[in-house]
């Protein structure tokens, strides 16, 4: 019997190539944060702002209904005339019903309103109100008739402007629209005053 001796077998030199090229398409895959498409993901409206928590902002398109799908969440959002937020503001309980109410805000001045509707499309208040006497009128931006709105029912926040002669320390009626009307009690310095709902 002739002996047989095993040869070493040599790598291919075309099959390594390809393996290192392949790893190296993966890696760098990995890193460039695409989304396997192709597609940047920092690319669209949303960004993320360096130095906060990370949220992601928008920028606005001057239309109140439209900027109201890219609002902040209401418990973060500055408390400014014309502010919109998602969710309700801090020191304000929800309605166990839903429906629309309003609470002072922290601030001076400023009146927190609250709907409940559409997360696509959010009924929200003019930064604005007016005033007769005791009595402060709200009014909200319209909903464009051509719009798709979900059927889910969350809170979404606006901050109003009030008129320098209302009475904060009393308690003020606050005509929301069409909703209905609710007393509002005195605010609270320094914090969110107590909410009135509209009865369902």
């Amino acid at each position: 019997m002739v002996p047989t001796r095993r040869l070493a077998r040599r790598p291919v030199p075309g099959l390594v190539l390809g393996a290192a090229v392949a790893a190296s398409l993966v890696l760098t895959g990995c890193a460039s944060g695409t989304d396997g498409g192709g597609g940047d993901e920092t690319s669209g409206a949303a960004t993320t702002d360096p130095g906060t928590d990370g949220s992601t902002t928008a920028e606005p398109t001057g239309d109140p209904a439209d900027d109201a799908t890219l609002a902040p969440d209401a418990a973060t959002m500055a408390v400014e005339a014309g502010a919109h937020g998602r969710g309700l503001p801090p020191g304000v309980d929800g309605s166990a019903e839903g429906g629309t109410g309003a609470a002072w805000s922290a601030e001076p001045g400023l009146l927190y309103v609250v709907t409940y509707g559409s997360s696509t499309c959010p009924l929200l208040a003019e930064p604005e109100a007016t005033a007769q006497g005791a009595e402060v009128s709200v009014t909200f931006v319209e909903v464009p008739a051509d719009a798709v709105c979900t059927m889910d029912l969350v809170p979404a926040t606006s901050v109003v402007a009030v008129p320098d002669d209302v009475d904060a320390s009393a308690d003020v009626t606050a005509v929301l629209g069409t909703h209905g009307t609710v007393v509002v009690p005195p605010a609270v310095e320094g914090a969110t005053g107590e909410a009135a709902w509209v009865e369902q």
